[in-house]
């Protein structure tokens, strides 16, 4: 009877997929049991909202040097053109190795990603595709040096058995990204919020149920995957470009251009905090028309939405908008002054600010 790998590759990798911190771990794990001196998830192709690169024991110079000399091209790097011969063929998900480098390094228009390889220590490994789809590749790897040599046919199946769980794995992070917009949408509604939740493209991912009575309305208009609205002193395009720019601002806001008799709107678009790195499915930013103003419920749910401040930092940001003493709220809070303290600090990180003053600024939009 064949042996089994005794490892719980399942465990390992969805515990990634709920805390994607723990890939590169993942990934340093596999490498070691194939024998291997690095391992590599990567995500590829024009579609994928964001592209990215894991592997272990790299430089971030390591990382980028592929891409400065755009050695992810077919005709340059061998493991690219191994994937994408099989996918010509149909095959989408096979376990490439050696030998199928080897058939396609005669046919590169250049030996530099080869010399590089060399270089850095991978010129040996294998791979599979783990997502194929309309968004790019998503594909797990080793890397292996001279030293660590060539793949055997039990380190390629124990590495066959990890990739199962990895595509597993990705897959329901995916999932999980991709319905954080529904989720933030259905807590709004659920607190009387109109919200619009964009990606990092500015695409729309979701909206509330009184954000879609705008887009009915043509209040707020679609444009492709966006939205747009004439507003001032910014369209709400501009507005979602300032969001989306890089080093851009994490708060800005406009002035709809109202339509008929109704009201003109404030609408304001508040980005996200960063995550290390995601799939690409994850809101990036949120757009607010008319936030609640003196709901302390609404608020305090909103900041602990938009901040990830727990319901206490946010209770404790309310009190000090409001003016009182950290004595006042230390008392009424029964807290210690010393735990107040650190409360506080917890919540100028997570808001980006770096002091009282700067989070009241922040805070301010929510009470115009």
């Amino acid at each position: 009877m064949r042996q089994r790998h005794p490892y719980d590759w399942d465990d390992l990798f969805l515990d990634a997929a709920l805390d994607p911190g723990k890939w590169l771990g993942a990934l340093d794990t596999m490498a070691s049991r194939t024998g291997s001196s690095r391992g590599q998830l990567i995500g590829v192709g024009a579609g994928r909202d964001i592209p990215f690169n894991m592997v272990t024991s790299f430089t971030p110079a390591m990382i980028r040097k592929p891409e400065s000399h755009d050695w992810y091209s077919e005709t340059a790097n061998f493991r690219v053109a191994a994937s994408n011969r099989q996918v010509a063929r149909g095959h989408y998900d096979p376990i490439l190795h050696e030998d199928h480098y080897d058939e396609v390094i005669p046919s590169l228009a250049s030996r530099d990603y080869i010399e590089w390889c060399e270089e850095i220590g991978i010129p040996f490994g294998c791979q599979t595709n783990l997502v194929v789809d309309d968004f790019g590749i998503v594909g797990l790897s080793t890397l292996r040096s001279r030293r660590d040599g060539r793949t055997t046919p039990v380190q390629r199946r124990i590495f066959a058995e990890a990739a199962v769980a990895a595509r597993r794995a990705v897959r329901l992070q995916e999932k999980l990204e991709g319905h954080q917009a529904h989720l933030f949408a259905g807590a709004f509604d659920a607190i009387a919020i109109n919200a619009f939740i964009i990606d990092a493209r500015g695409h729309l991912l979701a909206q509330t149920v009184a954000a879609e009575a705008l887009l009915q309305s043509g209040a707020v208009r679609r444009v492709g995957s966006s939205i747009d609205a004439d507003g001032a002193p910014h369209t709400l395009r501009a507005l979602i470009q300032g969001l989306l720019a890089d080093g851009g601002a994490p708060h800005v806001r406009t002035m709809l251009a109202a339509t008929d008799d109704a009201e003109p709107l404030m609408i304001e678009g508040f980005r996200l905090p960063e995550r290390e790195w995601s799939l690409g499915k994850l809101p990036h930013a949120i757009l607010v028309v008319n936030a609640p103003k003196r709901d302390r419920a609404g608020v305090t749910a909103y900041l602990s939405a938009i901040y990830r401040l727990s319901l206490a930092e946010a209770d404790i940001a309310l009190r000090l908008f409001e003016g009182k003493t950290r004595a006042q709220i230390s008392e009424e809070r029964g807290v210690t002054g010393e735990t107040l303290r650190g409360q506080i600090k917890q919540i100028y990180q997570k808001c980006g600010v770096n002091g009282e003053a700067a989070l009241m600024r922040r805070l301010a939009p929510f009470f115009a």
